[in-house]
């Protein structure tokens, strides 16, 4: 019969073969993909986080992806990141805070445009390493917008009034039942310059360019995919195979992608 020490070694070994037995086996993924589908938005509500087919919400959180790059890089398996795109833009800050996320990130960064990458999404795309896109996706739109509906022909019609209340010289601006005043419209011009200035600058420097030459690609247009490599807005033209192949030969081992729903 064992003595006490004895049995408790092997009770220990005993518990280390059951764990080493039952543990999920080693899958060997060393690429994060990750997927920036619909409107670019800062966050979403917990109320929207459940969605049904008859409601789904057709957006992705920057603070989603932003930690999801984080966890990546504390990965200690994962030697690149792949950012999936579909997405035709939406919240400025949302865009940056993902673009530079990647632009920050220790693996080797890759942005995957499928069907659409434009405006706040193409940003994002600049903070990656590389750029892939399909042939015939859409990508560009470089350009700021706050357009929106004048009511007030249409409210007059039917009878409606306008009653400003409020206290603040622009407080009321863009509001769709008064008519915008030539100093509303000048100071949002000036907002939309300096954002416009600033996506501009964060294009040019994320795909290597000039600043002349990105102003002649901001014009607010959306590119086909092979036009966009000509102009050089993009790196390859690709699929996420071509992706993987990329990464093999960069990493110098197998391209092994995690969480890719295909």
């Amino acid at each position: 019969m064992p003595n006490k020490p004895t049995a408790i070694l092997l009770t220990l070994i005993c518990l280390a073969t059951l764990l080493w037995f039952f543990h999920e086996p080693n899958t060997g993924c060393n690429v994060a993909y990750l997927k920036l589908h619909g409107d670019v938005v800062t966050y979403i509500p917990v109320t929207d986080s459940t969605t049904t087919s008859s409601n789904p919400v057709d957006e992705t959180a920057s603070e989603d992806i932003t930690k999801q790059i984080r966890d990546a890089n504390r990965d200690s398996h994962i030697k690149a990141i792949v950012l999936e795109i579909d997405s035709p833009g939406g919240s400025p800050v949302g865009g940056e805070e993902m673009e530079l996320a990647l632009k920050r990130s220790q693996k080797s960064t890759v942005a995957l445009i499928r069907s659409q990458g434009d405006s706040a999404a193409y940003e994002v795309a600049t903070g990656a390493n590389v750029i892939f896109a399909s042939a015939e996706s859409e990508v560009g739109d470089i350009g700021i917008t706050q357009s929106y509906i004048d009511n007030t022909k249409k409210d007059n019609q039917d009878g409606l009034t306008f009653h400003q209340l409020s206290i603040g010289k622009y407080k009321d601006m863009l509001d769709p039942d008064k008519p915008l005043t030539p100093a509303e419209k000048d100071l949002i011009m000036s907002q939309l310059q300096v954002g416009y200035d600033r996506f501009v600058e964060m294009v040019a420097d994320g795909r290597h360019m000039s600043t002349t030459t990105a102003l002649k690609l901001a014009d607010g247009s959306e590119v086909i995919g092979q036009t966009a490599l000509a102009e050089g807005l993009i790196d390859k033209i690709g699929n996420v195979d071509d992706v993987r192949d990329y990464l093999t030969q960069k990493l110098k081992t197998p391209a092994v992608i995690c969480s890719i729903d295909q």
